[in-house]
């Protein structure tokens, strides 16, 4: 079988390339397309090509790239470069689209408009609609999925804990992220914008101060103002900001820490959630559809309203008074992540998908 993945970028947070291209190196001969060039390194058994950062020299690309291979499957990762497929088999290889899947890594209310849009037409067009869990496909409109419920189903994304395992074992180095004087540490992953909601955190820390080390990962539009803002928190908290790092980097500090928080006001279906409670971190939750999707054992996760302040507070207190306990019990959330979240469990089922396609098509 040989598939075609289409996806915005390479990077060491793309889900399409870390569980879904990595998940099939061995089985399936794959190529990808992404419009920029990737960021990361890529397995040598997947073929990669980049438009530069080019519209243009991506349909270029693509025109070449169907015109001399027969491609199975056409797996699609977002509305925008759905799109731009589509101009590169305009007019004469428009069959392509009955090869084609797409996958809704979000919500839909997450969604910027003009992706909205994009992804809705792309939707229309493609084959297999897949969204990436139950909360997915129940946040699309009822008017939207008038059109395309017949064909869309929900798959839930999973991780790859042989990969934590892994990092567990090698231990890329022996140097410890967190300082050795911290007596709670909290790592935050996420992009600084308003819907990961790292502010929320910064203004309970300011109300209620704990013997603290909180370590954000990510990049973002906000994260200059939320460094900013921390700077008003009193000791005895820190909060250290490392930008973005590699996905094994991330793992590392899951590792290392006692608490994994997202405050998120929405999601997909949340990887790093998932990578954090097989690394053992108790887990502080927004109460949004795809973290409740997820449901962490109850001894492990503690629920907050993310418009009280007051909630998130006594979250804090929680930790504080109830630290031995949590270290105590990192192994409880393993085994519900992997039963329920396996990268594996999600493979099995695209490839169902795959093969139902395929076989149409023969």
């Amino acid at each position: 079988m040989k598939l075609l993945r289409l996806t915005p970028a390479l990077k060491s947070t793309s889900a399409s390339y870390n569980q879904f291209s990595l998940g099939f190196k061995d089985s399936i001969d794959q190529t990808i397309v992404s419009l920029p060039k990737h960021e990361i390194p890529i397995d040598t058994k997947i073929k990669v090509f980049h438009g530069d950062g080019s519209i243009l020299k991506m349909i270029k690309l693509l025109k070449e790239l169907v015109a001399k291979n027969n491609y199975d499957i056409i797996h699609i990762h977002n509305g925008f470069t759905g799109m731009i497929f589509l101009f590169a088999i305009l007019p004469s290889r428009l069959d392509l689209l009955k090869k084609t899947v797409f996958t809704l890594h979000n919500s839909w209310q997450v969604i910027k408009l003009r992706n909205q849009i994009l992804n809705f037409f792309v939707m229309l067009v493609c084959k297999r609609v897949i969204t990436c869990g139950v909360s997915s496909h129940k946040s699309i409109p009822s008017i939207i999925n008038y059109f395309i419920k017949k064909k869309t189903d929900p798959i839930v994304n999973g991780f790859n804990h042989k990969r934590i395992d892994d990092i567990e074992n090698k231990k890329l180095n022996n140097k410890s992220h967190f300082s050795n004087k911290s007596k709670i540490k909290i790592v935050y992953a996420g992009a600084f914008n308003n819907t990961k909601n790292q502010f929320a955190l910064l203004k309970a820390l300011r109300k209620n101060q704990i013997d603290a080390e909180i370590i954000f990962l990510g990049e973002g539009k906000y994260k200059k103002s939320s460094m900013q803002y921390s700077k008003l928190i009193p000791k005895p908290t820190i909060t250290n900001f490392k930008g973005l790092i590699s996905r094994d980097l991330a793992i590392e500090h899951m590792l290392e820490a006692d608490i994994f928080i997202s405050l998120s006001k929405g999601e997909g279906m949340p990887i790093a959630l998932l990578e954090a409670m097989y690394a053992g971190c108790y887990v502080i939750l927004s109460t949004i559809p795809p973290h409740m999707e997820v449901a962490p054992p109850l001894k492990r996760c503690f629920y907050v309203d993310i418009t009280s302040n007051d909630e998130i507070v006594n979250s804090l207190n929680y930790i504080r008074d109830n630290i031995k306990d949590i270290r105590l019990n990192r192994n409880i959330s393993k085994k519900h992540a992997v039963n329920n979240f396996s990268v594996q469990n999600m493979l099995d089922g695209y490839k169902k998908v795959y093969d139902s396609i395929y076989e149409d098509g023969i």
